[in-house]
């Protein structure tokens, strides 16, 4: 019966969001940033096709948010559409999810080329280093940035706080946020694998 009150509908549907951004930086951090390590001594056979590095690790990006939006999208669909939101919110939840994971997958690639470890071929040792723990604490933080941001102008509206912000501002911050968790970790990945193919 809560549920019926519009405060506990706005409050369930973010945490729903956070729950599955949450689910889905877990599953970056273990598989997506461990892939340039597993590279390993093999890097320099890589390295020398006409691919070159760089474009290797646009498709590991490409791959894992491939997959992640796939996943994710998915299941804010489904739990968003259990939830009997309307649909413009499930549309909502469902682009905010496709940038969350296209975030968080930059992020776990960028991180992991900037960090690897080619000494280690166990990919759970690879996450434990100081590389894995940075990307899931970034990854954290930004969950948490960015689903505060999307929620500020329905828990403004559901709670009557007097913000005097428009709607767009925290909306297009979110926008901005997830565009350069996504690019500055991939930018710094490139310069670096550049280093290693010289």
């Amino acid at each position: 019966f809560n549920f019926q009150n519009p405060f506990w509908e706005v409050i369930i549907s973010y945490l729903n969001l956070a729950a599955s951004a949450l689910t889905l930086s877990t599953l970056t951090t273990r598989f997506v940033f461990p892939q340039f390590s597993l590279e390993g001594r093999r890097l320099w056979i890589i390295g020398l096709a006409p691919i070159g590095l760089n474009r290797v690790l646009g498709q590991k990006f490409t791959l894992s948010c491939t997959v992640a939006m796939l996943i994710t999208v998915s299941l804010m669909i489904v739990s968003s559409a259990m939830l009997n939101l309307p649909w413009t919110k499930v549309a909502f939840f469902a682009v905010a999810i496709g940038f969350m994971s296209m975030a968080l997958s930059g992020l776990a690639v960028g991180l992991g080329a900037l960090f690897p470890n080619f000494r280690e071929e166990n990919p759970s040792k690879i996450v434990s280093g100081f590389g894995g723990t940075l990307c899931l604490v970034t990854s954290f933080i930004y969950i948490t940035l960015f689903v505060g941001l999307v929620a500020l102008p329905d828990v403004r509206r559901v709670a009557n706080l007097n913000v005097p912000v428009p709607d767009a501002i925290p909306l297009a911050t979110a926008v901005l946020l997830s565009i350069c968790v996504l690019m500055f970790p991939m930018a710094a990945a490139s310069e670096r694998v550049k280093r290693l193919e010289i």
